[in-house]
C-alpha cells in the first residue's frame, strides 16, 4: 500500500489536502479564514525541505487547529497539513476554501488496516479515499466527486458518489474484493490525472507557509508526533507492504 514518507509523519500525513492555487494565493485565502476564527493570525513563509518541514506543526493537539501548514507542489497545486492529534481535518478546510475562493480542491486519505495487538498496540481501520470538490454548490455543498474503500472494524465498503470524472477507472469498481475497487494506485492515478503526484515527497516544497492562530487547544491533549504514533500504533514503514 503506498502512503506519503511511508507514515514516517503520519497522522499528519494520512490525510493530505490540496488548492489549485498558487502558495501565495492559498496563503491569502487561509489567513483570511482564520482571521474570521481568531485573534490573532500569524503566517510565517518558510523554505524547507520536506518533509522535515512537517515538524513544524508538533506538538500535535486536541481540539481546534493552533497551526497550519502550507507547502508548494508546483505553480497549480498547494498542499495543506495541520496539527490535529489523529490527523489533518482537510476536509473542512478546503472544502470551505475552494468554495469562497473559487477553486478545485481535493483531499484524499491512506491509511492501512492494522489487527489489534492485545496490550501492545489499538486496531487501525484503514482506508483509501478521493474527494473533488469545486467552486460551485452540488449535490451536496460543494463535493463534486467522492470515492472510497474502507474497513470499519467489521466488514470492508466501497462508495462511489457524485459526478464520475473522465480519469476513473470504473471497471475496478466491481472487483470480488471490496478493498480492491479503489486501492492507493488507483488514487495515485487520479490524484496524477488532475497534476497531482501524491506520493512523491520530491514533488513538494521546499516552500511553505505556516499560520499560527490563538484556537483554544485541550491542554490535556498535546503530544509529539512519536507520541501520538504510539499512541495510534502507527509503525512508519509497515503499510508499505500491505495491499491497497
Amino acid at each position: 500500500m503506498k502512503t506519503l514518507t511511508s507514515e514516517q509523519f503520519a497522522p499528519i500525513t494520512s490525510a493530505v489536502g490540496f488548492l489549485e492555487l498558487s502558495l501565495n494565493d492559498a496563503a491569502d485565502a487561509l489567513t483570511a479564514w482564520k482571521h474570521k476564527l481568531a485573534s490573532r493570525v500569524v503566517a510565517t513563509p518558510l523554505k524547507s525541505p520536506f518533509p522535515e518541514v512537517l515538524r513544524r506543526l508538533e506538538p500535535l493537539v486536541g481540539g481546534a487547529r493552533p497551526r497550519q501548514l502550507l507547502v508548494s507542489t508546483g505553480p497549480r497545486w498547494t498542499a495543506y497539513f495541520d496539527c490535529l492529534l489523529r490527523g489533518p481535518d482537510a476536509v473542512s478546510a478546503v472544502g470551505y476554501l475552494s468554495r469562497t475562493v473559487q477553486c478545485q480542491g481535493v483531499v484524499v486519505d491512506c491509511t492501512p488496516t492494522i489487527k489489534e495487538a492485545p496490550g501492545v498496540r489499538p486496531p487501525r481501520y484503514g482506508s483509501v479515499q478521493f474527494q473533488l470538490f469545486g467552486p460551485l454548490p452540488t449535490h451536496f455543498i460543494n463535493y463534486v466527486r467522492t470515492i472510497y474503500a474502507a474497513y470499519d472494524g467489521s466488514r470492508w465498503e466501497f462508495g462511489a458518489n457524485g459526478t464520475e470524472q473522465a480519469f476513473e477507472e470504473p471497471e475496478f469498481y466491481t472487483a470480488r474484493k471490496i478493498r480492491d475497487r479503489f486501492t492507493s494506485d488507483m488514487l495515485e492515478r487520479y490524484c496524477q490525472a488532475l497534476g497531482i503526484d501524491v506520493f512523491n515527497v520530491d514533488a513538494y516544497g521546499p516552500d511553505a507557509v505556516l499560520v499560527d492562530s490563538d484556537d483554544p487547544v485541550d491542554g490535556l491533549t498535546v503530544k509529539s508526533l512519536a507520541e501520538v504514533q504510539q499512541w495510534l500504533g502507527i509503525v512508519p514503514g509497515e503499510a508499505d507492504a500491505l495491499p491497497g
